[in-house]
């Protein structure tokens, strides 16, 4: 990437860029400098990452199209998952080729390849099975959806635990005014009060009929508007003994309101929490088993189930996890399962059965192992020898560590808009290749290693000469 100061240096020697021969030693002098500034803080130093921003991959090309997720099969290709009115897979070739579009059911959300190939899709609390061709092989409700009517009571229930809640905080509220209207209600009879006695007062003094009349039309006055006052005290001591909200939060406890005279739940409420029970963060695989984070059926969060490669004997084991932005990768292989628990800046292992046996990482923004911004890492992803990858949302950083979490090397950095969010990454076969969702953007990042890159020159649409890289 050209900083500031690069395009400087750039903009001073391209008028000897005309000489060949001065043009290659400009652009090993840009080169040289350009690691300089890097190591003053400009950007990454040269040499310290082992990948490089190479290209990429545009996805979506219409903006009623979004790129949800993606993952890289064994062949090398790129599998994107586009949501759009007919959701699809694009099939990118390792050149970034479109070589294929394979429809979908539902909107992909989630997309990983099983160490025997199976491409597994998740999406809408449905789970796909696709074999290498594209073709649905199985299709099958998430674990934590049950049969559709089951579905709908326990989403009902939700909703109306949710109005009870709703219920009793009112209540809480109501008894708080209730009590402050009511001292200032019994402030306004004291004063009636004090004003019948100065009237009582005058009375005595003054026994003329003139006055006399006066004061008795005031007292009438003043004695209604007491009456009117003493039944509005009587009302709010009663609404703050017996408030209007408790007797529906009774009755809803009890459920006999539900019995008797059942209230509908509101139809955007039950839609709104069926589209949080669908909602789907990660599909992953093992030789032998799947593993689904999904919202939580109990709560807040994301629950992570384990089934086989049938999607049957569905097993919860792991629930209720936090994740910034409602961001929670989950991703799993033979050696275990790694969650990129962002909130806390660090990765967590755990085993088949949900034990914990390791976690890594830790908030630094100088020591090479640890993970800055807000909530990091977002993601992570495997290697062919089993390394974990992990990427970083906002400054588009992207680690390799061991299985056992021990650091060994920065992979690299691209350029993302900036922002708390998925960023998704997968690594080819051999790992020559990493890739990165720019999911803002629509397109894909490829980074390719160094040591198969090399540096020429390159126009730029004004003509000004840049330095790029590029695979050779």
């Amino acid at each position: 990437m050209i900083t500031p100061s690069a395009r400087c240096r750039q903009g001073t020697i391209r008028w000897l860029l005309a000489d060949p021969i001065v043009a290659l030693v400009a652009t090993t002098w840009l080169l040289a400098t350009s690691a300089v500034a890097a190591a003053d803080g400009d950007t990454p130093a040269a040499g310290t990452a082992t990948h490089g921003q190479q290209r990429l991959i545009k996805v979506a090309n219409a903006p009623a199209e979004k790129l949800t997720t993606f993952a890289v099969d064994g062949a090398g290709r790129v599998l994107a998952g586009v949501a759009a009115e007919s959701p699809t897979i694009r099939v990118y070739g390792p050149a970034g080729e479109l070589t294929a579009e394979w429809k979908l059911p539902v909107p992909p959300e989630a997309i990983n390849v099983g160490p025997k190939g199976d491409i597994f899709v998740a999406g809408q609390g449905k789970l796909l099975r696709l074999d290498e061709k594209g073709d649905i092989t199985l299709e099958r409700e998430t674990p934590n959806m049950v049969t559709a009517a089951q579905s709908a009571r326990v989403i009902h229930q939700r909703v109306m635990d949710k109005r009870e809640k709703a219920l009793s905080d009112k209540l809480q509220s109501e008894i708080k005014l209730y009590k402050k209207r009511l001292t200032e209600m019994q402030e306004k009879i004291a004063g009636l009060d004090s004003e019948l006695f100065t009237l009582d007062q005058r009375d005595l003094e003054d026994r003329s009929p003139e006055a006399a009349k006066e004061v008795e039309d005031d007292r009438t006055r003043l004695q209604k508007r007491r009456a009117v006052c003493a039944k509005l005290q009587a009302k709010l001591e009663y609404n703050i003994i017996n408030p209007p909200s408790q007797q529906k939060l009774s009755k809803a406890k009890t459920g006999k309101s539900r019995q008797t005279a059942p209230e509908p739940a509101p139809e955007e409420s039950v839609r709104q929490l069926i589209a949080d029970q669908m909602r789907i963060a990660s599909i992953s695989a093992s030789r032998n088993e799947v593993f689904v984070a999904c919202s939580s059926s109990t709560g807040s969060g994301f629950d992570v189930w384990r089934t086989d490669y049938q999607f049957a004997e569905g097993k919860k084991i792991g629930e209720s996890l936090k994740g910034c932005c409602g961001q929670l990768d989950v991703q799993a292989n033979d050696n275990g399962i790694y969650v990129a628990e962002n909130t806390r800046h660090r990765v967590r292992g755990y085993s088949r059965e949900g034990r914990e046996v390791l976690e890594f990482g830790s908030r630094e923004r100088d020591r090479p192992e640890g993970f800055s911004g807000c909530c990091n890492p977002m993601n992570v992803a495997f290697g062919d020898d089993g390394s974990v990858y992990t990427a970083e949302s906002g400054i588009g950083r992207i680690k390799r560590f061991s299985a056992d979490g021990s650091f060994i090397e920065l992979v690299g950095q691209v350029e993302l808009v900036p922002g708390c969010k998925k960023v998704a990454i997968s690594v080819s076969p051999k790992g020559d290749q990493v890739y990165m969702l720019d999911i803002t953007r629509g397109h894909i990042v490829v980074m390719a290693r160094n040591a198969s890159r090399s540096a020429e020159l390159s126009a730029d649409e004004t003509g000004a000469l840049a330095v790029s890289e590029v695979s050779p």
